[in-house]
């Protein structure tokens, strides 16, 4: 009696967002997949933690997400927490200048191409300001050269000033996560396009009404089994056994090693500079990325002082520095908000009382009634590696997803630093796993 050839195993190498949405993707494809998470939780950067000083669940960094963010939502939904959203039907955020002065960008619930003018139009600024903007925003649509940076691509639009003040910068510090100088503008350019050429809600956030550690962390163990796949934390990677051409172990810290046969298949989902360090002669291209920090002030401030307005969950600091954003958690208590800084390298070897202070200070500027001694507690989070800098020429750097170039037969790769056509954002990381999957 003949008997069935057992099903092809996957090791699925991180638990980030690619590393969950590759491990789906497997185990639906027949796979016997496990993943293996260094953390003892899953969500890779998109993780909270428990602030000893006040009890409450804390962002390591706020992320938003966009209606256009398909192939997250499809994550979403395999955990089943795509209802842990506020979504708006249109594009809506707040600017705030360092004078206190306050205007708002919000859409109408019309296809983006049509309502930008009118939300342009509806700003506080000079009429040739506005013109200047909309001329920009109209070309978006051209692309830009390879090698300019979307300072490069301003400069030639003409949005010096204002234009670039209140509508350029602010979105590329967020979608970016660098100054405009730093990136590429094709890369920025590609995401912009996806954003604003459909519908309202594809340009609209989506902001969690929960920390992400509820999001992606917390439901992770019971839909991975769900799914049929086994998920193993506290399994650090530090070594990739090779022979003949492909991987047949794979090492953790503990001295473990995992048998890999010759038809199995291992997925690495790790930052690049986690992947560099087990396979160094194979990262000359992606070794060479750079990274950007995210830099947060958890601000909760005492109920008898002075509250900050209300201007909805996104304020963009106009030429703010060091920080660029204030986030709230739609619906929450007013009086609990972060100050957000993306690609800011000013922090760097700075104290957590001077980035505090720093924080402070800015919030004064911003907010005039609002004392920088103002009595509240502040948590700071910093993570260094935040993501990768998409910057002009990086994309020749940048894997596809799928088989490692020139590397074992059975090592694929994913992640949001793979070459997506798309910045470090989820969306990205999601994608990647999406891609790596059709390769397979």
């Amino acid at each position: 009696m003949s008997t069935a050839a057992a099903p092809r195993r996957a090791f699925v190498l991180g638990g980030g967002v690619a590393g969950l949405a590759a491990a789906f993707g497997l185990a639906e494809r027949g796979f016997r997949t496990d993943l293996l998470e260094s953390r003892r939780w899953c969500g890779g950067r998109a993780f909270s933690f428990d602030d000893k000083l006040t009890g409450e669940r804390l962002d390591n960094g706020p992320h938003a997400m966009l209606g256009c963010y398909h192939a997250t939502r499809a994550l979403l939904r395999r955990l089943g927490t795509e209802g842990l959203f506020a979504h708006d039907r249109a594009l809506r955020m707040a600017y705030r200048t360092d004078d206190g002065r306050v205007d708002q960008l919000a859409l109408r619930s019309w296809p983006v191409p049509l309502a930008m003018p009118f939300g342009l139009f509806g700003l506080q600024l000079p009429f040739g300001t506005k013109l200047r903007a909309l001329w920009g925003m109209s070309t978006v649509a051209w692309g830009a050269r390879a090698a300019w940076t979307l300072q490069d691509w301003l400069r030639a639009r003409r949005q010096h000033g204002a234009p670039d003040a209140f509508l350029w910068r602010p979105l590329c510090r967020a979608i970016m996560n660098v100054e405009p100088d730093e990136c590429a503008a094709r890369d920025f350019l590609a995401t912009l396009r996806e954003a604003f050429f459909g519908r309202a809600g594809t340009a609209a956030f989506m902001l969690p009404l929960r920390p992400w550690g509820e999001i992606f962390g917390d439901p992770a163990p019971a839909a991975l089994a769900k799914a049929g796949a086994n998920l193993r934390t506290g399994a650090r990677v530090v070594g990739l056994e090779r022979r003949d051409g492909v991987v047949v172990a794979i090492v953790l810290n503990d001295g473990e090693r995992i048998e890999v046969g010759p038809q199995d298949l291992v997925v690495s989902a790790m930052p690049w500079f986690a992947l560099k360090s087990l396979v160094p002669d194979l990262a000359a291209g992606f070794g060479a990325l750079r990274s950007a920090p995210i830099v947060t002030a958890h601000f909760r401030i005492a109920e008898a002082a002075p509250a900050l307005p209300s201007e909805g969950p996104v304020v963009a600091l106009v030429d703010g520095d060091p920080f660029h954003f204030v986030l709230r958690t739609p619906g929450a208590d007013a009086r609990a908000f972060a100050l957000l800084s993306g690609g800011n390298r000013i922090f760097d070897g700075m104290s957590v009382a001077e980035i505090e202070q720093a924080a402070r200070a800015q919030l004064a500027r911003h907010y005039p009634g609002v004392p920088a001694d103002v009595a509240a507690t502040v948590r700071i989070s910093k993570e260094s590696l935040a993501t990768f800098v998409a910057a002009p020429g990086n994309r020749a750097l940048r894997p596809v997803p799928g088989r490692l170039p020139n590397g074992p037969s059975n090592l694929f790769v994913c992640g949001d630093w793979t070459d997506t056509r798309l910045p470090a954002t989820l969306e990205g990381a999601a994608r990647s796993a999406q891609a790596m999957l059709q390769r397979v």
